[in-house]
C-alpha cells in the first residue's frame, strides 16, 4: 500500500525527472494521483501542473505572502522550467532562501496531492455505473488527445511554427465564423519572422481555442494580441476585460493540446485579464551574466528585450560553473571585479578548461584592459559604461546570426507544412 512518505519521495523524484527519457513513473506514483499508467508522462505532468495551479493563491494576496511565493516558486520551477538562480532574480530573494522555500514547496504540494488523491479516491468507490461510465470517457479522451500528440511530434521531431504566418491562418478561421461565434481580435503588435520549435498545428490549435473561450468572458468578446521575443521565447499575449461575472482561469485553460515546448499561463487583475502562450524560439541565445551589480544586470535584461538573446544572472564568480553545468549557455559576458574572485582567474579558467573553452567570453569592465582581456582568451571586450546598441552588436559579433538563420532556410524548403 502506498504510504505519503512514498508519494512524496515519488513526486518530488517526478518533477525532478519528468524530462528525462530514460525515466520510468512507478505504477503507484500513477494510482497516487488518479492517473492511468496509459496516459504516461503527459498524464502525470498535467495532474501535477493542475496540483500547483490549485494552490494559487488569490489575486489580492500581498507580493510578499508566504503562500504566494511558495506558489510562484512552484510555477517557475517546474511549470516555466527556471533555474533556482532565474527564479530568485524574479521573486527578488536569495539562491539560499530559493533552496528553504522549494523544500516547502514541494511539501505542501505532495500534501495537497496526496489529500486530494484520497478524497478522490473514497468519491469514486461511491460513482453510479453511468457516472463511472463518463469518468472513463475522459479518460479516454486525454489519451487520445495525447496520441495524437505524440504522433505529430514523432512524425515531424524537427518541426517549426511561423509565430505570424500562424496568426494569420487563426484568424482566418475567427473572421469566417458567425458573429455568435467569433471574437473581435485586434493585433496591437506583431513582432516579424518569430519562429518558435512547435509543430504548428499545437500552436494553431491552443491560439484558436483559447480566443474562443477567452471571447466568452470579455465585454463585447474583444481581445488584443501582441506578439514579440521575450528572454529568447516568442510569447503571444491575449487580453481583454472581464465582464462583470468573472472568469474561470482554469476552465480558460484546461483540456488544451500542450506540448513540451509550449506553456501557457493566465492572470486577472482588476476587470484585465491576460493569457501567455510562450515557445521557445528559434534561434534563442543564453547569456550567463556574471556581475554582483543588480544594476548593471537590469541594464543586460533592458538591452535584450526584443531580441533573441536571454539572461541569465549570476553574483557570485564561484557560482559561474555550477551555473554552465545547469544552462549550457550559448556565451558569457562576465565582470572583472567580482566581490568573490577575481575576474581574471575566471576569465583563465573558462580558456584552459576544455569543457568551458569553446563557449565565448565578452569581458565587460571598468578596468581599462581589453589587451589583457583578449591575451587571456575572451573573444571580446567592453567598457563600462555600455551603450545598448554596443551590447548587442558585441554579443551579435561573438555569436553570428547564421546560427538563428538557418531554421527559418530549412523552412522556406519545406521542413514543415
Amino acid at each position: 500500500m502506498l504510504t505519503y512518505a512514498d508519494f512524496e519521495k515519488e513526486i518530488k523524484e517526478a518533477l525532478a525527472r519528468l524530462a528525462d527519457h530514460e525515466y520510468l513513473p512507478p505504477a503507484t506514483l500513477f494510482q497516487g494521483l488518479g492517473c492511468l499508467p496509459h496516459e504516461g508522462k503527459a498524464g502525470l505532468r498535467a495532474a501535477i501542473q493542475q496540483g500547483i495551479e490549485w494552490l494559487k493563491p488569490p489575486a489580492d494576496t500581498p507580493a510578499g505572502a508566504y503562500n504566494r511565493l511558495i506558489y510562484e516558486l512552484l510555477d517557475k520551477r517546474f511549470l516555466l522550467k527556471l533555474t533556482q538562480e532565474e527564479t530568485a532574480y524574479q521573486l527578488n530573494v536569495s539562491r539560499r532562501t530559493i533552496n528553504r522555500l522549494q523544500q516547502s514547496a514541494l511539501e505542501a504540494l505532495a500534501t495537497f496531492l496526496w489529500t486530494r488523491g484520497q478524497q478522490e479516491d473514497k468519491a469514486n468507490r461511491l460513482l453510479t455505473q453511468p457516472e463511472r461510465l463518463l469518468q472513463t470517457q475522459a479518460l479516454d479522451w486525454n489519451a487520445q488527445l495525447q496520441h495524437e500528440l505524440n504522433c505529430l511530434e514523432t512524425k515531424a521531431p524537427h518541426a517549426l511554427a511561423d509565430v505570424g504566418e500562424v496568426i494569420k491562418n487563426v484568424l482566418g478561421i475567427m473572421n469566417a465564423m458567425t458573429p455568435k461565434l467569433a471574437a473581435e481580435v485586434k493585433v496591437v503588435s506583431s513582432q516579424p519572422n518569430l519562429v518558435v520549435t512547435s509543430h504548428p498545428v499545437i500552436l494553431h490549435q491552443i491560439l484558436l481555442s483559447l480566443l474562443r473561450r477567452l471571447s466568452l468572458y470579455l465585454v463585447d468578446g474583444k481581445i488584443e494580441l501582441y506578439a514579440r521575443l521575450e528572454d529568447g521565447n516568442a510569447k503571444i499575449s491575449l487580453t481583454g476585460t472581464a465582464t462583470a461575472h468573472g472568469i474561470s482561469l482554469m476552465d480558460l485553460t484546461r483540456d488544451l493540446p500542450t506540448s513540451k515546448d509550449v506553456t501557457i499561463t493566465s492572470a486577472a487583475e482588476g476587470d484585465r485579464v491576460f493569457v501567455w502562450i510562450t515557445a521557445a524560439a528559434v534561434g534563442k541565445v543564453t547569456v550567463l551574466a556574471v556581475d554582483d551589480n543588480e544594476d548593471m544586470v537590469h541594464f543586460y535584461q533592458d538591452c535584450t528585450i526584443g531580441t533573441r538573446y536571454h539572461i541569465i544572472p549570476i553574483a557570485n564568480g564561484n557560482c559561474l560553473f555550477d551555473a554552465i553545468n545547469a544552462n549550457a549557455p550559448h556565451v558569457i559576458v562576465l565582470d572583472i571585479m567580482l566581490p568573490d574572485i577575481d575576474g581574471w582567474r575566471l576569465l583563465m579558467r573558462l580558456h584552459e578548461d576544455p569543457a568551458t573553452n569553446h563557449i565565448p567570453v565578452i569581458v565587460c569592465t571598468v578596468i581599462r584592459e581589453e589587451e589583457l582581456a583578449l591575451a587571456l582568451g575572451a573573444a571580446g571586450y567592453l567598457a563600462k559604461p555600455v551603450r545598448p546598441a554596443r551590447l548587442i552588436q558585441a554579443l551579435d559579433q561573438v555569436y553570428p546570426l547564421v546560427a538563428a538563420e538557418a531554421p527559418r532556410a530549412a523552412m522556406k524548403h519545406g521542413a514543415i507544412g
